[in-house]
């Protein structure tokens, strides 16, 4: 007599298990994701349920297999976008450190004229007062700073223009000046930077030339 039963619960098992099958092949479009959901969902199943009532309604297998399979894309799309952000940052940070090195190749007064020009979008007028100068000397800054950006290297000269002043500090000074978006501490140390260059810059006409 018990026989008969045991082969009809063989029989019930695989019947259900392959309609889980298909519906998990449905679900994913994928023979290796279509297996390790009807694994899993099975899994649950007798986890969360007494062993003696396998197996369940197919209705119950193809929810819970229809929820692993929603868990599981959840979490590839959320690796998917930490990773994306991860090699924005990696990204970013590599365009920094190159954005950096290209400046260095400015005198002080190249590189605070290209600063508020290129990335806060100041009037020459309105730099021109800043620094005390005329909108022509301005532009003429701008103007060089730009080829020596394009240049290969760093010119003597603007190596040179650096003597009076601390370049390490004020690149950091200005590297969080573009963090921050905001000009104003940098601004605000402008007439000590530059009364300390003004002198070096009156004491060889050779770098005057290369600073306009």
């Amino acid at each position: 007599m018990e026989q008969p039963k045991q082969v009809g619960l063989q029989s019930q098992i695989e019947e259900t298990m392959d309609k889980l099958s298909y519906y998990c092949l449905y679900l994913t479009k994928n023979k290796w994701d279509s297996e390790e959901i009807t694994q899993e969902a099975v899994l649950k199943t007798l986890i969360k349920y007494p062993e003696d009532t396998f197996p369940p309604p197919v209705s119950l297998l193809k929810k819970i297999a229809y929820h692993v399979w929603i868990d599981r894309i959840r979490k590839q799309k959320k690796e998917e976008l930490v990773s994306e952000i991860q090699d924005t940052t990696i990204a970013e940070r590599h365009d920094n450190v190159q954005q950096m090195e290209q400046l260095r190749k400015l005198t002080p007064k190249q590189l605070v004229v290209f600063v508020l020009k290129e990335a806060f979008h100041y009037q020459s007028a309105e730099i021109a007062d800043l620094l005390e100068l005329n909108e022509s000397a301005v532009k003429a800054l701008l103007h060089r700073g730009r080829i020596n950006i394009q240049a290969d290297t760093i010119h003597p000269l603007v190596r040179s223009s650096w003597d009076n002043l601390e370049q390490e500090e004020f690149f950091e000074l200005i590297e969080l000046t573009l963090n921050r978006g905001d000009p104003a501490e940098m601004i605000r140390i402008l007439p000590n930077v530059f009364r300390t260059s003004k002198l070096y810059f009156q004491t060889n006409s050779n770098l005057c030339m290369a600073a306009a």
